[in-house]
């Protein structure tokens, strides 16, 4: 399930380049609220110490990666990272627009960073690594949890099932990529499945699906998924690439921290209510859709417009949705061209597929790499 990508290009200066912040009013946003007061936990593949966020938005972190059996004394520090993708994660979260990275959606936030082994030879360990990590980040002071990594349907859920409901009963809200294997099969984060876990999909700058977003009765929520600054091959500097349901999520998951950094007091499912309902709904009428779930992503309705009515503190949004589901490419010949659905008032976000790492990979980048798992309703 490794997702191949157009050769990425050195990334410009302008950390704009898609219009997706000032689409947002990111810039008025932050008037408001910034993220300040708010740890978003990035369960990936680490992330690299670079001049793209100031030092102090970036927690010292933990490292799961278990050393190799032939050589014990080997040690993957959390700020580190082989292949790039939770330093992109980190940057569209919290990054400060320098060295051509990304200006990040919340600066103010932190970011608490969990290091998994995705992107390495070790990948197959990365589910009960993220199931450490969800416990790790929920005692840490996470509030908001981000997993641009992901499962098969296939996967035993016997560790992540837990610590997602551990990290829930912490008061933690959890973001999970629903991965880029739309055009395929078609399979879904495991994860994104789980109770009151929040599928991410994605979208171009005009608020239309991206035919490779992985799409279902689990997506909740969708960001822009198309170019952005990413890390460049062996991390070695931004570049400019698709960015695909990673970027996306980790877009909602700094929306979720500007929404709750001015809001202390809201609860998870609070926030995650909100969201929803101020989201870009589908532009067909519908109140949610296969591909784009509720919509699009948009954080300055609540902080801007004060929309949105935050609701019961302890009853989850997601716990009996009206689904309407989109048939699938070519499953209709009477709809649209892909992709299949578009969201009302489209604010970029970005969408990424990282270049096939081999099979192993299939978790951490192309679900955002994928090894998928995904939530039924109850």
């Amino acid at each position: 399930m490794a997702v191949s990508a157009g050769a990425a290009v050195p990334a410009a200066a302008d950390t704009d380049s898609r219009g997706y912040l000032t689409k947002m009013k990111a810039q008025e946003m932050w008037k408001v609220a910034d993220g300040s007061g708010i740890t978003v936990a990035v369960i990936d593949s680490g992330v690299k110490d670079v001049s793209s966020w100031k030092s102090e938005s970036v927690l010292p972190g933990v490292s799961y990666i278990e050393p190799p059996f032939e050589r014990p004394d080997v040690t993957y520090p959390p700020h580190d990272d082989f292949v790039g993708h939770g330093t992109t994660m980190t940057a569209a979260i919290v990054g400060d627009g320098s060295s051509g990275g990304p200006k990040g959606l919340a600066p103010g936030a932190k970011v608490l960073p969990v290091r998994t082994s995705v992107g390495s030879p070790m990948a197959f360990a990365v589910a009960s690594e993220a199931a450490r990590g969800l416990r790790y980040a929920a005692d840490n002071g996470a509030k908001v949890i981000n997993l641009s990594i992901g499962v098969t349907p296939d996967w035993p859920m016997d560790k992540l099932k837990p610590a997602v409901e551990y990290a829930q009963s912490k008061g933690a809200l959890i973001f999970a990529a629903m991965g880029n294997e739309g055009e395929g099969k078609n399979w879904t984060n495991a994860i994104a499945g789980l109770p009151g876990v929040i599928g991410v999909g994605a979208v171009d700058e005009d608020g239309k699906a991206m035919p490779f977003s992985s799409h279902g009765p689990d997506t909740d929520l969708v960001s822009v998924g198309s170019k952005a600054q990413i890390r460049c091959a062996e991390n070695k500097g931004w570049c400019t690439g698709n960015g695909g349901t990673s970027y996306a999520t980790s877009l909602v998951s700094a929306s979720a921290a500007l929404v709750w950094s001015a809001h202390p007091e809201w609860t998870a499912n609070q926030v995650a209510r909100v969201l929803i309902q101020t989201a870009g709904a589908p532009t067909d009428g519908s109140k949610r859709s296969d591909w784009i779930g509720y919509g699009v992503a948009r954080p300055r309705k609540v902080l801007l417009e004060h929309a949105g009515d935050p609701g019961a503190p302890d009853v989850d949004p997601l716990a009996a949705p009206a689904v309407a589901k989109t048939p699938a490419p070519g499953a209709d010949s009477t709809a649209s061209v892909p992709p299949r659905a578009q969201a009302a008032d489209a604010e970029p976000g970005l969408s990424w597929q990282w270049p096939a790492l081999g099979g192993v990979l299939v978790v951490g980048l192309g679900l955002a790499v994928t090894v998928i798992v995904k939530r039924r309703r109850r």
